[in-house]
């Protein structure tokens, strides 16, 4: 028993050493490689982002809760819209969305 788990552990270490070793960062979408001041300005854009998207997220789920309370449950694509307006998409801003390039 001990035997066959020790082969098993040994096996699954092997295999997470060889993902980690084989693995490489991701590709940029538009092939740039974002610079220091796009880095910087992601971050302080962050500032301001992060917590008025949290804001704006919490007044639509406050939002879809009296549309669905008023409605009694009947105006659910109503409610769902506004809670996926606020809350969907992208929370954080990294570098290489400040500067995309113009078609």
């Amino acid at each position: 028993m001990t035997a066959t788990l020790r082969i098993v552990s040994l096996g699954l270490i092997g295999i997470l050493v060889v993902g980690c070793a084989s693995h490489s960062a991701p590709e940029f979408a538009n092939g740039r490689v974002p610079e220091t001041d796009d880095e910087t300005g992601s971050i302080a854009a962050n500032i301001w982002y992060a917590p008025g998207r949290a804001i704006i997220c919490g007044l639509g789920a406050i939002s879809a809760g009296l549309v669905m309370t008023i409605t009694l449950g009947q105006s659910y694509e109503e409610a769902s819209q506004l809670m996926h307006g606020g809350c969907s998409g992208p929370w954080i801003i990294s570098g290489s969305d400040l500067r995309q390039p113009v078609p």
